[in-house]
């Protein structure tokens, strides 16, 4: 009764303060006052809808509805209720709402799952109808009640969806044995009259900040998501039909970001919504979202985002409110994790069920499991969770301020402990400086664990937790990388010399640290030996510290890659400051690369420097360089400037000596003498050129995507080049001059790259530009060159597309080309030869002619075997020619200038190879067929009983003499049609070429089979017909009794048939031949 007393009376104030209530205003969103609100959120993630990866049961248990089975499985029914009742409880709290106000928050994004508020449809007592339940309302009204005082707007998010709205289960608890949002009419009018039963109980609270409809839909629901766009526009009417004030807020199909077909909206006060996991946050990111404000009008808000370092949730906001864009966080709290605001520990109950799931361990009791389920509702407070502050102070403080804040709000004392997990709250480069810093896999491909260690905090410094009971927090820094440091804010009690005891742990030799104060050194580089192991800690002791008193800034630098584990620094005041004599302690390249920072242990007196030129020495990868001036650095009151004649590079390495007896500290010490002090080599790493840069090798990228490249040597190239898109590296130039440039390239249309110098102010020069070819695939690769000039020096090198549609790969600096003849300068002996130019390796111009210059006629043999084939060549240009013609049977050459033939030859293939007289270099070759006629070939076909007609096939001529008993036809055709005379024909065929000869045949066509000579001789009978030329013609021979005596099928190709009658004795007989037709006897003698 309480609770309905409050709520009514919350109810009560909201009616008569719609002014807060937000609504979308063309693309922003604004109160009832016109005023903007930007969006900055979190949301409860887990607590109406378990996900397995937040319950640590991936792989077992995904989805709730799975996670629930299995604890039916292991405690009942009963206990089951209990604890999810107990989890609803304890997981959010007015005690959450509190923080999320105190940290900054104005808005929470609640998860909801349907099934809190209605049956599902295969629980309702009567099909089609709902059965409405009050637990989740009552959710809802908690939150708003905590939330009011806070002026913090609540967005209800429908996450799982009656049947489920994706194939992920986790997400959304969908059930694959059961139809989906999308598969059932039934669940989707649930959802519909759902949404209408919120829209009224919430249609007049002005902190009800709208309606997230369907969370991360992710389903195939075609090109333009009709079904979605037809949903939504259901919601839209039941919500409509209550309530007309709140945001409706319209994700995209495939987990929000895909908005095809839901516009234009279909309602004045939507608000389009996307998500953002693991990719890149640089300026162009939001590219492919933003357009969708502009078309639309309407706002956009980032409804779900996080799981990621907070340098990601710093940069990820930056771009989202750099471009007036509100956000909503995930998640408030999960368990054993870093990147929420609180982390929830395993207690031994609920592992030891975690391990019976995995197969790893017995089975619990029914006991055991609901003790082990209640102990994790009770882990879920927030007196009982990890307190990540971190986590908010990145979404909120970092995003507004470089300022750095003591982890525990105070800064550290001295003398006392530092420990090394509570560095300074802030961003990295500014609290701490880590290689690490993020996890982009869905641009880069891979995952990166920012933290290595996964403990403690959230940012890239890699923490471990450690059973270390002396001068430890339980936590050290590991992992660690050359040029990193971690930042403390500490106040420093009396200005002395102090000891400084680093508790170590690390398994190598030759780990290296050093400390500084507000960024000047105050040891030299310190180098520790194994302790015996990664978990065996020991002190290090550094002596002469010297400290001022005040709050300063503390940095523990990291000089190499060995690893070491450093879990505390403890200060302890030894003596004054009088008492430490003045050294040197470090020194590092300077940032203008030409130069080295050397720190001393107390204040110069800069006066002092004068005359100390030459009382310096630095060696450079063994070999000393010259120094042109010693200077003070007038930002660091203990750093002496040396100043060289050349720039250094990355993998130089650089020593230190001094043995003079000028400088000085204002306290009137003199600095003592000392050799090859190592110098901490900080420079950029640059290519050095001539050399090869690998495109993903950039300092900075914007537009284009990384991918697998199938290039000589793999790697990865660019792709999805558009104009606009650069990368940029660093370069350094050994001398100034021209040098050569290669692209490699791939793709389907031709692109155009520049090359841009760039300078401290961002302005670009251009170097050059070059257009890319056409390659037809995108893994065809070709190269591309040009030539530029660069100046001697360090540079920022910028790659941009000015036409895209490309892929690429590397580019490549050389010796210089500058006539482009394909011959570096070095090499070649004749600079300047014209564009286009033919040259040899020496880059001289070979001799050539015009691929048209030469001419060829060929005639070939009249006759076959005539021997009067020729050949003629001719040129454009006049010149001494030797030409030489041979095959296998003939081998002649002749000179000439335009003109020359050969003739009388063979028929064959010939080359004819032309040279120069006294132009040793040139040759030209060709490959020449003479030809002879074909033979005369000549066939005859179509002849039958029915017909008179024959049909004479010709090939070999170009005109045919054809005469059929003495009548001539003069034809060029392959095929002629004659007529036959009764008995024999008399057929000859020529052609206008005697040489070719004449085809003589005698065809004989008779309507009936003639068989002669009879009485047979030689034992031999011949029968002729046209018929027997096609077909297969079967001949018997019978006695006069009627005997079989011979029988067999011919097939002839002619139309005659000749029968061996050797076997059969004298006599007369029946000869039957059978034809395609009829049967023909005749009475034969032998």
């Amino acid at each position: 009764m309480k609770k309905q007393i409050l709520f009514i009376g919350l109810l009560f104030l909201t009616i008569l303060s719609w002014g807060q209530g937000l609504k979308a205003d063309g693309k922003k969103i604004v109160n009832s006052n016109g005023e903007e609100v930007l969006l900055r959120g979190l949301g409860p993630g887990g607590w109406q809808v378990m996900e397995g990866y937040m319950m640590n049961t991936s792989g077992v248990a995904g989805s709730q509805h799975e996670i629930k089975e299995k604890l039916i499985d292991l405690m009942g029914e009963t206990n089951t209720e209990i604890f999810f009742n107990k989890w609803r409880e304890n997981h959010f709290t007015k005690r959450d709402v509190d923080s999320l106000a105190a940290w900054g928050y104005n808005s929470i994004r609640i998860p909801m799952h349907y099934n809190l508020f209605t049956l599902p449809i295969e629980d309702e007592p009567i099909s089609g109808e709902n059965t409405w339940i009050e637990t989740g309302f009552e959710l809802i009204d908690d939150v708003l009640e905590w939330a009011a005082p806070h002026n913090i707007y609540v967005i209800l998010d429908m996450h799982a969806t009656p049947g489920g709205q994706g194939l992920g289960s986790e997400i959304n608890d969908y059930d694959p044995d059961k139809p989906s949002l999308w598969e059932s009419q039934e669940n989707r009018d649930k959802l519909v009259a759902l949404w209408g039963r919120i829209a009224d109980r919430y249609k007049n609270n002005i902190w009800i900040g709208g309606y997230d409809l369907i969370n991360e839909t992710h389903w195939d629901l075609g090109n333009e998501n009709a079904l979605l766009r037809e949903v939504y526009e259901d919601i839209t009417e039941a919500i409509r039909s209550v309530d007309t004030n709140h945001i409706l807020y319209i994700e995209g199909n495939s987990y929000a970001n895909d908005h095809r077909g839901l516009t234009p909206a279909w309602d004045d006060n939507i608000v389009y919504s996307f998500h953002k996991y693991w990719n890149t946050n640089k300026p162009g990111d939001l590219d492919w979202i933003l357009p969708l404000r502009e078309q639309t009008n309407a706002p956009l808000w980032m409804g779900e985002s996080g799981e990621n370092s907070n340098t990601w949730f710093t940069d990820a906001i930056s771009l989202f409110e750099d471009n007036n864009i509100g956000w909503a966080w995930w998640t408030m709290r999960k368990i054993g994790d870093i990147d929420s605001p609180y982390a929830v520990d395993i207690n031994p109950g609920y592992q030891k069920i975690l391990d019976y799931w995995k197969g790893e361990g017995p089975r619990p009791t029914e006991q055991e499991t609901f003790d082990g389920m209640m102990q994790l509702c009770e882990n879920l407070l927030v007196e009982n969770s990890r307190y990540r502050k971190d986590v908010p102070d990145a979404c909120i403080r970092q995003v507004q301020t470089d300022e750095t804040l003591p982890f525990h709000g105070t800064p550290a004392a001295i003398p006392g402990m530092v420990y090394a997990s509570d560095y300074d709250l802030g961003k990295n480069n500014f609290a701490y400086y880590d290689t690490v810093v993020g996890d982009y896999n869905l641009s880069t491909g891979n995952f990166t664990a920012w933290n290595s260690g996964w403990s403690y905090r959230n940012d890239g410094v890699d923490i471990e937790r450690n059973n270390e009971t002396v001068s430890s927090n339980g936590f050290n820094i590991g992992f660690v990388n050359k040029g990193e440091w971690t930042k403390y804010t500490v106040q420093v009690d009396e200005t002395a010399a102090y000891k400084a005891t680093i508790r170590y742990a690390t398994q190598e030799n030759g780990g290296e640290f050093f400390l500084s104060i507000d960024d000047q050194e105050v040891t030299a580089t310190q180098t520790v030996s194994s302790s015996g192991g990664w978990t065996q800690f020991t002190n290090f002791e550094i002596s002469d510290v010297l400290l001022t008193a005040g709050v300063h800034n503390l940095k523990l630098h990291f000089s190499n890659d060995t690893p070491v584990n450093i879990t505390s620094i403890d200060f302890e005041k030894t003596g004054t400051v009088d008492s430490v004599e003045l050294n040197a302690l470090n020194g590092k390249t300077g940032e203008n690369e030409k130069s080295i920072e050397l720190a001393i242990s107390e204040t110069l007196l800069a006066t002092s420097l004068a005359g100390s030129l030459d009382q310096f020495t630095v060696n450079v990868n063994g070999e000393e360089r010259t120094l042109v001036a010693v200077n003070e650095n007038p930002l660091k009151n203990r750093v002496i400037i040396l100043t060289l004649d050349k720039y250094l590079l990355q993998a130089d390495e650089i020593t230190v000596s001094y043995a003079g007896a000028l400088i000085q500290s204002q306290s009137s010490k003199t600095l003592n003498t000392f050799s090859d002090l190592p110098i901490f080599n900080v420079s950029p790493d640059r290519v050095v050129i001539p050399g090869l840069i690998e495109v993903e090798d950039f300092d900075a990228m914007f537009g284009m995507n990384i991918e697998n490249s199938e290039d000589e040597g793999g790697g990865k190239n660019f792709g999805f080049t558009d104009p606009g898109d650069y990368a940029d590296y660093s370069i350094f130039a050994p001398k100034s001059g021209n040098y050569g440039i290669k692209f490699r390239v791939a793709g389907f249309s031709e692109g155009q790259i520049g090359l841009y110098s760039v300078d401290e102010n961002e302005v670009e020069t251009e170097l050059v530009v070059v257009t890319t070819v056409i390659t037809n695939g995108w893994q065809t690769w070709q190269t591309v060159a040009d030539n530029l000039f660069i100046e001697e020096g360090i540079h920022k090198l910028r790659m941009r597309i000015l036409a895209g549609g490309f892929n690429f790969n590397w580019m490549e600096f050389d010796n210089p080309d500058s006539d482009k003849d394909g011959v570096l300068d070095a090499d070649d002996l004749c600079p300047n030869t014209p564009e286009n130019t033919i040259v040899d390796v020496t880059g001289c111009e070979i001799f050539s002619l015009s691929a048209d210059n030469f001419s060829l006629t060929t005639a070939s043999e009249t006759c076959r075997s005539q021997n009067n084939g020729s050949i003629v060549l001719s040129a454009i240009e006049n010149h001494d020619y030797s030409v030489t013609l041979s095959n296998d049977n003939f081998s002649g050459t002749k000179t000439f200038t335009s003109e020359v033939a050969f003739e009388d030859l063979s028929a064959g293939t010939y080359t004819l190879c032309v040279t120069i007289n006294g132009n040793s270099t040139y040759e030209q070759c060709f490959t020449i067929i003479v030809i002879e006629p074909d033979l005369l070939s000549v066939s005859t076909s179509g002849k039958s009983s029915k017909t008179k007609k024959v049909t004479v096939s010709l090939a070999g001529g170009q005109s045919y003499y054809v005469t059929l008993n003495n009548e001539t036809t003069i034809t060029s055709a392959s095929e002629i049609e004659l007529e036959l005379n009764q008995g024999t024909n008399n057929l000859s065929v020529k052609t206008n070429k005697d040489c070719q000869g004449v085809y003589n045949k005698t065809i004989i066509f008779n309507s009936e089979p003639f068989v002669y000579p009879n009485p047979i001789k030689n034992n031999t009978i011949s029968i002729n017909s046209f018929e027997f030329s096609e077909n297969e013609v079967p001949v018997e021979i019978y006695n006069l009794k009627g005997q079989l005596l011979f029988s067999k099928s011919y097939n002839s190709a002619t139309n005659q048939l000749k029968i061996d009658v050797s076997n059969i004795p004298n006599g007369i007989y029946i000869l039957k031949i059978i034809s395609k037709e009829e049967i023909f006897n005749y009475k034969i003698i032998k």
